[in-house]
């Protein structure tokens, strides 16, 4: 069963303070939790209002489903943020 990770860089535009900046992100995690049924954590530029680096990481039956994964993750995020990196890799 592989496990796969994922940490994905989006420039956040518009945000004022990080109050507003955290309140974004509590969707996001929330959010994505539901809809991929996978771990998701805020792990780094927790000070910044213009970028949001998250981590993501899950088990899958085989490669070719945690690809799958991992794209839908990605194209998911690509319809709302702006994404600007995405490092992926897949463990056996």
């Amino acid at each position: 069963m592989p496990v796969s990770y994922m940490e994905v860089s989006i420039k956040l535009f518009g945000i004022n303070s990080l109050k507003e900046k955290r309140s974004i992100v509590k969707r996001l995690i929330s959010d994505m939790r539901n809809k991929f049924n996978i771990s998701i954590i805020e792990n780094d530029m927790q000070d910044s209002k213009e970028y949001l680096n998250i981590a993501i990481s899950f088990v899958s039956i085989d490669k070719k489903a945690a690809f799958r994964t991992m794209e839908s993750v990605e194209n998911y995020l690509e319809q709302f943020y702006s994404v600007e990196e995405v490092f992926r890799e897949v463990y056996d």
